[in-house]
């Protein structure tokens, strides 16, 4: 109950703040689209953006914002632009459910990407061209498609791209019932947007696997999917999506039995589907609400659903099939335009053949223009094969640079190590030897008997700690290690300091503090800060520079 409670809260204020983002991005848009002449690329550039812009939100905002950005560019003969514009009508049209005004808008937007050399768009084109298909049910060509366009986006390493089509092939495997291979792509889609922090593909790929999980009766993992795709379509104002996620949430819930929070997300899914207008979604509220209320054992109302649900469904159904006849004749139109520049180009290669048998002059220039040309395409060739050599090496030796300085920063952590264990056994040394002059202390005291077992005692200790016996030689040799030509640096400056100085400074350097300085040198630490204080006279420090702070810039200046 807490967990939901939790869950809510937090949908709300991705809604608030998402939203209140959304609103500020539109109307920055509207209010830049005043700014700009009537007649300029960058006023197309906008309007483009602002249909972009609305495509989840109002279709018909879409169309208007792209249509009048089709016409302006068309004046500008801005080619890009066009591009664009037909690409933003092409989906519009496809989620208004008119997939020939769709596929020839997308079709239109890939050539003129092709024809201006922008890959990266002429591949979104026929990624959404594969979404239509895919609506249209004609799911063997979706699949096709979508595996061009993952083809065309690899070549331009795109993943973002790449892990949107696998959303839709997962959406389409789900229909196909391959739910293993569906499962694979949409965690792959999933891992990926999660990479990229694209809200909008993991909102998808979670409600994807939602509804994957639930036709598997996993209903943790349908749970756990659902709610991530409910609060991240909430926060990017995909408001189709969130019906749709409303929709299967309200059927998970009837799964485990809740049945009024079913019906509450339910009855919610179907008011804002009747209000936007959504058929499928209605269909699909109309279903589970059926099933709420026959497991209810409220049979008049699920027979009212069911009724509801018979009507709506043979209404899509007849709209499908017009859908399908529509991409139909497109397709038969498409082919017969193909055939047409097929038959251009056949005659005017023969038309080409015929003038150059006509003149031999012409043919040995153009023989002699194609061997230059080949001649020039090899040399590119080799020079370009030259430069991947080249940056080949530069990126081995920048590698192996990268291998030796991770080698040298290893080697120096071990000293670090090596050198904090010199430190350790001196302040256990000198532990010992405080405990053994207790020890001896104590056995001057005590009568014959306790002295015997009181040496035994002191046999041990010392037995037990023979390996901690290190001396200063050995701490100051892995310690110039570490610091190089830090003691000699110090001396040089300042020739007046003891050896008993420059040990003070080693412990210092080493951020200890002055009780475990004291520890180490076997001396009191009021003793410790006494010679710390002679030091910091020798050593000419105003009261408001410290130890460490010094030797940190000596190192520094060294």
């Amino acid at each position: 109950m807490r967990s939901n409670a939790i869950f809510l809260l937090f949908l709300i204020l991705s809604v608030c703040l998402y939203g209140q983002n959304d609103e500020t991005t539109v109307d920055s848009l509207e209010r830049m689209l005043k700014r700009f002449p009537d007649s300029s690329r960058e006023r197309v550039d906008a309007l483009n953006d602002l249909g972009y812009r609305y495509w989840i939100v109002n279709s018909n905002k879409s169309i208007s914002n792209s249509a009048e950005a089709l016409s302006l560019a068309e004046q500008l003969q801005y080619n890009e632009g066009i591009a664009k514009a037909k690409r933003v009508l092409g989906v519009a049209y496809w989620t208004l459910g008119k997939p020939k005004l769709a596929l020839e808008n997308l079709t239109d937007c890939q050539k003129i990407y092709e024809e201006v050399g922008d890959l990266e768009g002429a591949a979104n084109c026929l990624m959404n061209s594969g979404m239509v298909y895919a609506d249209i049910r004609d799911l063997d060509n979706a699949l096709e498609i979508y595996e061009r366009s993952i083809e065309k986006f690899t070549q331009l390493d795109l993943k973002s791209r790449i892990a949107t089509t696998f959303n839709k092939i997962g959406a389409v495997l789900i229909q196909k019932n391959k739910l293993v291979e569906a499962r694979e792509y949409l965690t792959n889609a999933l891992n990926m947007h999660s990479d990229d922090d694209f809200l909008y593909g993991m909102a998808e790929a979670h409600n994807l696997l939602g509804r994957l999980f639930l036709l598997e009766n996993e209903l943790e993992q349908a749970d756990y999917h659902l709610k991530k795709a409910m609060a991240l379509g909430e926060r990017v104002n995909d408001v189709d999506g969130s019906i749709g996620n409303r929709i299967q949430y309200g059927k998970l819930k009837r799964l485990n039995r809740e049945y009024k929070d079913s019906e509450n997300l339910l009855l919610e899914a179907l008011g804002k589907a009747k209000e936007k207008k959504l058929r499928r979604y209605i269909l699909g509220a109309y279903k589970e609400l059926k099933l709420l209320k026959k497991e209810q054992g409220l049979w008049e109302e699920s027979l009212f659903y069911y009724d509801a649900f018979i009507n709506l469904r043979d209404s899509i159904y007849d709209m499908d099939k017009s859908k399908q006849i529509a991409a139909l004749e497109f397709n038969n139109e498409l082919a017969v335009k193909e055939r047409e520049i097929a038959l251009l180009e056949e005659t005017k290669h023969s038309r080409t053949l015929m003038n150059v048998f006509l003149s031999l002059l012409l043919v040995s220039l153009a023989l002699t223009a194609l061997l230059l040309f080949r001649q020039q395409r090899q040399r590119e060739k080799r020079e370009t094969e030259l430069l991947k050599s080249k940056e080949a090496l530069a990126t081995t030796e920048l590698e192996n640079a990268t291998l030796k300085e991770r080698r040298l920063q290893q080697q120096l952590e071990f000293k670090n190590k090596e050198l904090t264990s010199y430190t350790l056994n001196f302040a256990q040394k000198n532990e010992l030897l405080n405990q053994l002059q207790e020890k001896i202390a104590m056995a001057k005291k005590a009568p014959p008997a306790a002295q015997q077992k009181l040496l035994e005692e002191l046999h041990r200790d010392i037995k037990n700690h023979v390996h901690i016996d290190k001396d200063w030689e050995d701490f100051r040799r892995f310690f110039e290690e570490v610091h190089t030509n830090f003691l000699s640096n110090l001396k040089q400056r300042h020739p007046d300091l003891s050896s008993n100085d420059l040990k003070i400074c080693s412990l210092t350097r080493l951020n200890l503090n002055i009780k475990e300085t004291a520890s180490i040198m076997g001396i009191s630490p009021e003793s410790a800060k006494t010679a710390r204080y002679r030091l910091r006279k020798k050593l000419h420090l105003t009261p408001e520079q410290e130890l460490l702070d010094y030797f940190l810039e000596l190192e520094k200046n060294a």
